[in-house]
């Protein structure tokens, strides 16, 4: 990220992989980011070494221009490198998507998983090793290596589908918070910020205010409610999502604190 890549410097983190590679230790090495395109092309220019880059690549980030997924992608794919995907489901929201996204899918085929739309849309790009995703259970498993045990790209209908997706989700009212949980380690009050924006995305996407209260009173307690930020902005330096969430913590406090 923007606020770390220094140290990589400063630790001579470079020159120990590199040695690690020419010792034969490790086959490939590259790294996640969490930043924008110019840095990127910044760090593989400097580091043509690199092998392959972890982005965060989903349908619905696409073309957000607070993620900035597509420059970042083209970016790495300028310079010839792989590609490893983070985050194809979105921390899971692409599982369960708006009510007029699943009828968009459920149009075309009703037997495919909403997951299996945004792990073929991330392992159908050019250049991709692998789709890394989030699994709770067995049978999100199964679901997934079906999908990849004869995979099959998008073909141009599906493409066309995911475009009208990508078109409603522009227009969602949803906090797009991934749940990665990196913005609570450092918060002072110790508030549990994703899941007070998945509570605030219950009345925001569908107008469930009793079930968004109540899941807000399930995720806050004495001095970890919404309205006991302070500010600090420690949580916005560690969003990969750029998020404001400081902002958003201050409406959610509106909504959801009668």
């Amino acid at each position: 990220m923007e606020n770390n890549y220094k140290k990589y410097d400063r630790f001579h983190l470079w020159d120990f992989v590199k040695e690690q590679k020419a010792q034969g230790l490790v086959k490939h090495f590259g790294f996640s980011f969490h930043a924008g395109p110019q840095l990127l092309d910044q760090i593989l220019t400097d580091h043509p070494e690199v092998d392959f880059v972890q982005l965060q690549i989903n349908y619905a980030d696409c073309e957000n221009p607070s993620v900035t997924a597509r420059a970042n992608y083209e970016t790495a794919r300028r310079h010839g490198k792989s590609i490893v995907v983070m985050e194809p489901v979105k921390g899971g929201t692409l599982a369960n998507p708006p009510k007029a996204v699943k009828a968009l899918f459920d149009a075309y085929h009703p037997d495919m998983s909403y997951a299996s739309w945004a792990i073929r849309f991330a392992a159908s790009l050019d250049g991709i090793i692998t789709v890394l995703s989030g699994m709770s259970n067995l049978s999100q498993m199964e679901d997934n290596l079906s999908n990849m045990r004869h995979f099959e790209p998008l073909n141009e209908e599906e493409q066309k589908i995911i475009q009208e997706a990508q078109h409603i989700l522009g227009h969602s009212a949803a906090i797009p918070c991934t749940a990665c949980h990196y913005c609570v380690d450092g918060c002072p009050k110790g508030i549990a910020i994703p899941d007070i924006f998945s509570a605030m995305n219950k009345q925001l996407v569908s107008g469930q205010t009793e079930a968004a209260v109540k899941a807000y009173r399930q995720a806050t307690g004495e001095g970890r409610m919404a309205s006991d930020c302070v500010a600090c902005r420690q949580c916005e330096k560690a969003c990969p999502q750029h998020l404001s969430i400081t902002d958003y913590l201050k409406k959610g406090a509106g909504m959801l604190e009668g």
